[in-house]
């Protein structure tokens, strides 16, 4: 099982890397658990987010007062997971890092972000990685490539199954937040 997640992360990784821009960019800061900022090539600041993943907020927002009615669950529980999934994130990443970024770099979503995927020094994609690893969660709300979609279900059905992360830390919260039966 594990090697058919890790070869299907290489078979995702590569080609997809081969076929998209393979422009280096500095990244400037990490937001919360799904986006970053990063440093385009004309030196201006640029707000990523990693495409098809939810990660949960860790500051009083728009994001966080709609999961706190969508949801039922308490502002506290919700900013406590959004913190470890941040600093996951921070863990496997910092500024000054350099990151390649996959997609239609020209869109942005209704929050401004720039829809990414985003990949690390050592060729790993952030996005399928805070999923693999529980601290974040399918999204589908924009369109994906199949192929991607079909790695991150797998990469969350792996982390839920493994109780990673925030699937075992927080199991009953992360069942309400993601929408998803224990």
């Amino acid at each position: 099982m594990k090697y058919h997640s890790v070869l299907l992360a290489l078979c995702l990784t590569i080609p997809a890397m081969a076929n998209a821009q393979t422009q280096n960019y500095t990244v400037e800061n990490i937001e919360d658990g799904d986006t970053i900022t990063i440093i385009d090539l004309d030196g201006e600041s640029q707000r990523i987010q990693l495409s098809g993943i939810d990660a949960p907020e860790d500051t009083d927002n728009a994001k966080l007062e709609l999961d706190i009615k969508k949801k039922g669950l308490p502002k506290e529980a919700l900013l406590e997971i959004g913190e470890l999934a941040t600093g996951f994130l921070k863990s496997e990443m910092a500024a000054g890092q350099k990151v390649t970024l996959q997609g239609d770099l020209s869109k942005r979503d209704k929050y401004g972000r720039i829809p990414a995927i985003v990949i690390n020094e050592k060729g790993e994609s952030l996005n399928l990685l805070m999923v693999r690893e529980g601290y974040a969660i399918l999204l589908t709300r924009y369109p994906l490539k199949e192929s991607f979609k079909a790695a991150l279900e797998e990469a969350q059905q792996h982390a839920r199954s493994s109780k990673n992360g925030l699937w075992g830390s927080h199991p009953e919260v992360m069942a309400k937040w993601s929408n998803l039966k224990k």
